[in-house]
């Protein structure tokens, strides 16, 4: 019976074990660090568990975060997700998915497939379906063969398929050769319904206002950051004069054009600190006139205001479970918004 007893303490122990590294393996995953992580979180645990129970330190030894470890861990979650997710699909009435192409900074493609679908009981379930890199071309059919491999993978067909979100790219939205021209093709040939194809919400609104000219006041704004920003001497001067002036803002942001956020974020830090700005540019005998233009600080004023509504629309329409009615309401009120702006 003693044996027995050991027996199970020590499968107990390592089922412990194995849960801890697995947990700690899906933060270090959902944090995006490296594997190597694993063996500076171990050092961490020793240093704690030595001075406040130093008669577990054995137990926490046996603990295994090694770089192999910590990879093989987290490749068992994800194909635990994968076979969840493929689960929940293979009871889906009905589905739609969400697809979108993008270079990451290696110049690789990324193609990522959402799928969002319901069951006879309602419930809905909503995943990032599959990360696919394409190192090759990305034209219309090598994205639409990938989407077949993620719904083969899934079990999920094309009769029960409903609406499919794009971007506005060729190679997605081209009714020949294009991602929606070959899903309507394979559709037809199943005897299905053509889904409800829709341009992303998000991504109309972002070229939106792309299309208003703000060259008058963005192009000065950005030459200003960049003078301050782009010199390390600069910047660090900058920094140190807001400190010494105890200002609430303590930094100014790169603007940077892929990303939708960040326009309305510098606007507002420069207008914010354009007192500042100024002072600081005199010293370096590097004056901006305009800074001193009433009309243009006006101009600065409602750009600054309109953008910044812009980017708390942006935000409301993220999110995961919207529908499409609420996301529509959001645009209409906005609308209404800009006429009482103008």
């Amino acid at each position: 019976f003693s044996q027995q007893n050991l027996f199970r303490k020590a499968n107990s122990e390592n089922e412990s074990l194995t849960l801890v590294s697995m947990k700690i393996a899906y933060l270090l995953a959902k944090k995006g660090k490296p594997f190597m992580d694993g063996n500076i979180v171990k050092e961490c645990m020793m240093e704690a568990v030595e001075v406040l129970c130093p008669e577990k330190v054995k137990l926490f030894k046996t603990i295994s975060l090694s770089r192999n470890t910590v990879a093989r861990r987290i490749d068992d979650i994800g194909n635990n997700i994968l076979n969840q997710i493929s689960g929940k699909a293979q009871r889906f009435a009905h589905f739609s998915i969400a697809m979108d192409e993008s270079t990451d900074v290696s110049d690789t493609s990324q193609l990522l497939i959402f799928v969002r679908g319901v069951d006879d009981d309602l419930n809905v379930t909503q995943e990032l379906a599959s990360i696919n890199s394409m190192h090759g071309t990305t034209t219309g059919a090598d994205i639409f063969k990938e989407l077949q491999k993620t719904l083969t993978k899934l079990n999920l067909d094309w009769n029960r398929l409903q609406g499919v979100t794009i971007d506005g790219g060729r190679n997605m939205s081209g009714e020949n050769i294009g991602v929606v021209g070959l899903i309507r093709k394979a559709s037809e040939s199943a005897g299905a319904t053509v889904p409800i194809f829709l341009h992303c919400i998000i991504h109309q609104q972002a070229l939106c206002v792309k299309h208003v000219d703000m060259s008058c006041v963005l192009k000065p704004v950005v030459s200003v950051v960049n003078f301050i920003r782009s010199r390390a001497l600069n910047h660090r001067q900058f920094r140190s004069f807001l400190k010494e002036i105890e200002s609430e803002s303590i930094d100014l942001s790169y603007c940077t054009a892929v990303r939708w956020l960040s326009c309305g974020k510098v606007l507002m830090q420069f207008f914010t600190l354009r007192k500042e700005i100024k002072i600081f540019l005199a010293e370096k005998k590097q004056p901006e006139p305009l800074l001193s233009d009433p009309e243009w600080l006006w101009k600065f004023a409602i750009f600054a205001d309109v953008v910044t509504h812009v980017n708390n629309l942006n935000l409301r329409l993220q999110g995961k479970n919207n529908l499409i009615c609420d996301l529509f309401e959001q645009i209409k009120a906005f609308r209404a918004k800009l006429i009482l702006l103008e």
